[in-house]
């Protein structure tokens, strides 16, 4: 596992992030053809976060959701406003693509498949008509762990439900930064209101930060385990901690990521008091 350079500049990684290879990304983390095991945990443990929510209209935020729209697939059922930020122009751009029914955009109607139809028991006609709600409810936004606040202003909400779709291990990759992007994070969800993550777990963070690759660029990542992870959130006031483990075989684990010391894959639910 490689060590970034804690005091890699600003700039140069903001520079990174602006031309971040979305395309790439979502070819070797995700295949349309082919669901990967560590996105069929996802989708189920969104699945069933979602199903337990009394509410069906439900102002849902996903913070650095990336170029990706699996996550609202469960959320998007009972949502009013649903809401993708991210900090890369690239993602947004990416998104949008999809949103427009640009013929090039990725085709993630094999994963509503496996939500609608076979987790939900419905019809190809309604796992159709779930991509079009998501279309209608989705608005986009810039947002910046490092900015106050950490999205548009007209976007600060607060919500019922805050999304981390793996974004402030990656924005916030040594212990400190990912206290204080959590703790912003959490500022933009009501009390009582429902934190959902899911990142990929390692077996020690004996070394605290690593890399990941996306085309030829290099991305510092905080290493996490799930026992760091509850007592984060237990410290900043969330209760009610859920955390859920998908440990897999080491062979088909990477898929995309490559890192040594990872385990599996996390998802955890939590309560803001």
């Amino acid at each position: 596992l490689n060590r970034p350079n804690q005091e890699m500049d600003t700039l140069a990684l903001d520079i990174k992030y602006q031309s971040f290879d979305s395309d790439d990304y979502l070819r070797t983390r995700f295949y349309d053809s082919n669901i990967p095991d560590r996105v069929l945990f996802l989708l189920d443990s969104f699945h069933e976060a979602f199903l337990h929510l009394p509410s069906r209209s439900l102002k849902i935020l996903d913070y650095g959701v990336g170029p990706v729209v699996m996550n609202s697939i469960s959320a998007a059922a009972h949502a009013s406003e649903l809401v993708w930020s991210d900090y890369s122009e690239k993602n947004l751009e990416t998104l949008r693509k999809w949103l427009g029914k640009d013929p090039t955009a990725f085709n993630w109607s094999p994963f509503f498949d496996n939500v609608v139809k076979k987790l939900e028991g419905k019809s190809e006609k309604e796992a159709r008509e779930r991509e079009e709600v998501v279309r209608q409810v989705v608005k986009v936004a810039h947002c910046d762990i490092n900015a106050d606040p950490p999205i548009q202003k007209e976007f600060v909400g607060p919500y019922d439900v805050v999304i981390d779709s793996g974004c402030l291990a990656v924005a916030c990759y040594t212990k400190e930064k990912f206290r204080i992007g959590l703790s912003k994070v959490s500022g933009l969800l009501k009390v009582g209101g429902t934190f959902m993550m899911y990142e990929p777990e390692f077996r020690t963070m004996e070394i605290e930060a690593g890399e990941y690759t996306v085309g030829s660029e290099k991305y510092p990542t905080l290493c996490l385990t799930g026992e760091y992870l509850a007592g984060v959130l237990k410290e900043q006031g969330f209760t009610d901690v859920n955390v859920q483990q998908c440990s897999l075989d080491p062979k088909t684990l990477a898929q995309g990521y490559q890192f040594k010391d990872m385990v599996g894959w996390l998802f955890v639910t939590a309560i803001k008091e």
